[in-house]
């Protein structure tokens, strides 16, 4: 299509601009001409009235906005002068750390910065005397300047008594008054730690009545944990009988829901933590506790109908608390546990989504790392990615945490997509493997990679827990693939560092016991060489209570030898009899046949390889037939008679 031109003067401007441009010019030049003929004869910066330029250019523009301070005093606009930085005339010269003051002769001196403090100071105590009676402000000056000196490690536990009962004896009486302030609570606290017990109890007693008051105390909350920390178990327990009726409140605030937990994790009995949870059920529970109802299906089993109700109660006193991102104490983990397997299965699917990115301080306890089981088991493959995402960045402290391990192992079993937990976990894991290994908790993470459901390690309870939750859960691998996808990625380097790093492995029962696992599975002859060689030193010792003694005489390595030499039995060839015989020398053997272990060691050897190693271990220890002749001990005298067929 034809583009249409516009009509157009000689200038390029089209017949409507043309139009707009003639109206506008006149006025514009008349505005111009007006101005020009204001300043005509006038030079710049000399002859303008205030407030008037024609600006440097001659533009004949008027600049709005310019005060005094441009121009100079005869009416010119010129630029202020300044002298080199540092010579300001009639001031004195300032510097960073260098401030001078006039002194009563007119001179410059330096200020007294120690008459300024003490100037500061009295300034504050009259403040505070301004604020409070006299009487009032002696008692707390008094009760600090003791608190100062009780806490003072130099000072003798005579004296630190007199004063503790000097403090309580100024301040008995007063105690609910000052324990919300910020200073004189600290006062309470000294007492609480140093103070005699009749002092703790006198002071306790005193406060019972305002501890909700206290707990949720920016201040005092201290206080009471002292009191918790330092008093007596009947102290304790009064405390936590004062938080009944307030549990729910207590739980979903700030300040007191570690204070709460502390409470309930440490000192409460049983019975009192049953209390403790039933608050959540419902307000039914707040004045009056029932014994009866120890967990959640208790509180309607005699009333199905209230279901319902005490449901929905609880899961809108649990979602308080979530909101809050309070949601780190074992207290609230109990209640979830509780829920999530009593609640519908629409609610369990908000509550599994919900907890999901909670994974890892959910596992802080006991209850709430059966819950994380829970979430696993139960939760979508969105939820699975969102916890192994979440785990990834934890996996080495959860390995080694008490409870942390668990949600580890309930992955390593349910998880189907065992790419993707080799990625974010086992790799993890294998970068850090000694650091693991060595931890008791640690090492249970890496057995269970290596051997599964081993009878040896796990305690038949947490097995049986996990196969009740694979059961109700939505894997749907075979189990044997899955322990094999994930053995493959963590057995090389377990075999690896064992052949390269033997005295680590052979340094304490737990991993030997995870040595015996990986040679059940696998072995080589550069493993069991590397190891036999480390056994066959005369020299290895490790130290038990403070004192070094021969390794194969700690009752735990002996264990995990004998475990070693019956892995023996099994094989044909390649095995720990046969690397230790080539390996073995008369020095060890003189250090081994004394001890009862020793021996026993060795007869293991011989009973447990073929008859060419059992042969060649014999002939090594029969010159030495004559001294196992005058031992005593029971190995002794069954390899003697070993060595003499």
């Amino acid at each position: 299509m034809q583009k249409v031109k516009r009509k157009s003067d000689d200038n390029g401007l089209t017949e409507a601009k043309k139009k707009k441009v003639e109206f506008a010019k006149p006025e514009k030049d008349a505005e111009r001409t007006a101005v020009t003929k204001k300043f005509e004869g006038k030079k710049p910066g000399k002859d303008f009235q205030k407030g008037e330029t024609t600006g440097v250019n001659g533009t004949g523009k008027k600049f709005e906005g310019k005060s005094r301070k441009n121009f100079n005093k005869d009416g010119s606009k010129g630029v202020k002068k300044f002298n080199k930085p540092g010579n300001f005339k009639g001031k004195p010269n300032f510097s960073k750390d260098n401030k001078f003051t006039k002194g009563e002769n007119g001179t410059e001196e330096k200020p007294k910065w120690s008459e300024m403090k003490k100037e500061k100071k009295q300034l504050r105590i009259v403040r505070r005397k301004a604020k409070a009676t006299a009487e009032v402000f002696e008692i707390s000056h008094k009760a600090k300047l003791l608190s100062a000196q009780i806490q003072r490690k130099v000072v003798k536990p005579e004296f630190k008594l007199a004063s503790c009962k000097e403090l309580h004896k100024l301040l008995k009486g007063q105690y609910k008054s000052i324990a919300l302030t910020h200073d004189l609570s600290r006062v309470i606290q000294v007492l609480l730690k140093h103070g005699p017990e009749d002092v703790k109890n006198e002071i306790s007693e005193e406060l019972l009545d305002i501890m909700v008051q206290m707990v949720q105390s920016k201040y005092a909350q201290h206080a009471v944990k002292r009191i918790l920390k330092y008093g007596t178990d009947f102290i304790r327990h009064e405390v936590i009988k004062k938080f009944y009726g307030h549990i729910v409140s207590l739980a979903a605030h700030t300040i007191s829901a570690p204070v709460l937990d502390f409470a309930y994790g440490e000192f409460a009995t049983k019975k009192e933590k049953i209390h403790m949870q039933q608050e959540f059920y419902g307000e039914i529970y707040k004045n009056t506790k029932d014994d009866k109802v120890k967990t959640l299906s208790d509180a309607y089993k005699g009333s199905p109908e209230m279901k319902a109700a005490i449901l929905q109660s609880c899961k809108a006193n649990v979602q308080r608390i979530l909101d809050k991102n309070l949601h780190d104490g074992e207290l609230l983990h109990s209640v979830l546990y509780d829920y999530i397997r009593e609640c519908s299965p629409e609610d369990r699917v908000e509550l599994v989504s919900t907890l999901s990115p909670l994974i890892v301080p959910l596992s802080n306890s006991l209850p709430g790392v059966n819950t994380a089981c829970m979430c696993v088991w139960l939760g979508t493959n969105k939820d699975k990615k969102t916890i192994l995402k979440v785990v990834k960045e934890h996996a080495v402290p959860l390995s080694k945490h008490k409870t942390g391990y668990r949600l580890l192992i309930t992955i390593f079993d349910s998880v189907d997509d065992t790419v993707l937990v080799k990625k974010a976990i086992v790799s993890t894991l294998a970068n850090n493997l000694q650091d693991i290994a060595k931890d008791h908790w640690g090492n249970m993470t890496l057995h269970w990679l290596v051997k599964p459901k081993d009878p040896t390690i796990f305690h038949p309870s947490f097995i049986k827990f996990l196969e009740e939750g694979a059961k109700s859960g939505t894997s749907k691998k075979d189990a044997d693939i899955r322990i094999a996808e994930l053995r493959e990625a963590i057995l090389p380097v377990l075999t690896k560092d064992m052949q390269e790093n033997p005295q680590f492995w052979l340094s304490s029962k737990i991993l030997m016991l995870l040595a015996v696992a990986v040679l059940s599975i696998e072995s080589s002859q550069d493993i069991l060489q590397a190891l036999a060689k480390e056994i066959c030193q005369a020299v290895w010792q490790v130290s038990v209570n403070g004192k070094d003694i021969l390794a194969v005489e700690d009752a735990g390595i002996h264990m995990c030898l004998k475990k070693l030499a019956a892995l023996d039995k099994d094989k044909s060839d390649c095995t720990l009899g046969e690397a230790i015989c080539g390996h073995l020398n008369e020095e060890t053997i003189k250090k081994w046949l004394p001890t009862n272990r020793g021996c026993f060691f060795l007869l293991k050897l011989i009973e447990s390889n073929n008859e060419d190693v059992s042969k060649k271990i014999t002939k090594k220890i029969k010159p030495h037939a004559g001294f196992l002749k005058q031992q005593t001990s029971e190995g002794a005298k069954l390899l003697l008679q070993k060595v003499q067929k």
